[in-house]
């Protein structure tokens, strides 16, 4: 099969490899639709989890169920299905808590487990669900980013008429925005640098600066009172400051996203005003809702794929996920 190698960093190369084989309780997938996820983007650049190279990329992604490993029902050959990749070990201290989410000896696609960026590719059945009909494959392959975006949610402790801030235009701050349609809350506020992306929020208001003039702006749209939830979806220091400034008492930050450096943050503001501060990573058995959501507001999710371009076409896909801040949001690889 064709697949899209890893050899070391900044050096990806479509090149021919074996079509895995699925173990007990494991699905083969031919791959659909494989979708570009920044987080591919910055393990190629900076290969920050030490991935073992070479390794075939990619994690968003949906297919066809080709073949059925022993030990697994419920699925058979022709299913169409979306996956999830991260794999928790079910032994770990974390799994034996609950938190399976925050496995310490996970198997993740595309970090130390073949990925999707492939024609085929093997995944737990326990990692799989149906695809909802109607849905592409491309919009499909989102299950996962609506999952981790639902976890940023859900950790923000966001309330039915409440105010909540998304800090980035990214993909992660665009599906925050559309999904707070289905939590009812009073008012979305996006900041962000690229009006392309912004305008596909679909927030109440949205802010084009940073900054004190973001402060100041959010102040005035919340009468002063400053937010109920910021949820941070991009890795600017910057942004941690303006949302820990933008916060009423009370209020809670989401750490969705890796800032690097680290930020100086600023801890008197988080002690006079009691703030929550808290780490929102992977998800927390939130697949079933997320393929849920995916089913019941379809829409939201097809128009955020801008670029379906056929895998033979990889690199200009890439360029397009890199550099198209401008006019592009999600790139998906279709295979046939």
């Amino acid at each position: 099969m064709q697949a899209l190698v890893l050899r070391g960093k900044e050096d990806l190369v479509c090149r021919e490899e074996p079509v895995p084989r699925p173990g007990p309780g494991e699905l083969l997938i031919r791959t659909k639709a494989a979708t570009i996820c920044t987080s591919d983007i910055n393990d190629i650049k900076y290969n920050h989890f030490g991935i073992q190279t070479p390794m075939i990329m990619g994690h968003e992604a949906a297919g066809i169920v080709e073949e059925v490993g022993p030990q697994v029902s419920g699925f058979a050959a022709g299913d169409q299905v979306c996956t999830h990749p991260v794999m928790p070990c079910g032994k770990c201290g974390a799994c034996r808590d609950g938190l399976h989410h925050l496995c310490g000896d996970m198997e993740h696609l595309g970090l130390n487990r073949g990925g999707a960026f492939a024609q085929y590719f093997v995944i737990r059945a326990d990692r799989a669900r149906k695809k909802p009909q109607g849905v592409s494959f491309a919009a499909a392959s989102l299950v996962e980013p609506i999952s981790v975006c639902l976890e940023a949610i859900h950790r923000g402790n966001v309330r039915k008429g409440g105010s909540v801030l998304i800090m980035g235009d990214g993909p992660f701050g665009v599906i925050c925005s559309r999904l707070l349609k289905g939590f009812g809350v009073g008012q979305v506020i996006v900041a962000g640098h690229h009006p392309f992306r912004l305008e596909m929020t679909g927030a109440s208001t949205i802010c084009k600066d940073q900054g004190e003039v973001v402060e100041k702006e959010i102040f005035r749209l919340t009468q002063g009172r400053g937010v109920d939830t910021a949820i941070l979806c991009v890795g600017s220091g910057t942004a941690v400051n303006t949302a820990i400034a933008v916060l009423r008492p009370r209020g809670t930050l989401s750490v969705f996203s890796a800032v690097e450096p680290a930020p100086a943050i600023n801890l008197f503001r988080v002690h006079v005003k009691e703030l929550n501060i808290c780490g929102s990573c992977n998800d927390e058995d939130l697949l079933d809702q997320a393929v849920q959501v995916l089913e019941s507001q379809p829409g939201d999710f097809e128009d955020m794929v801008t670029h379906r371009l056929p895998f033979s076409q990889w690199r200009e896909a890439f360029n397009l996920a890199v550099n198209g801040k401008d006019q592009a949001l999600k790139v998906s690889l279709l295979f046939d």
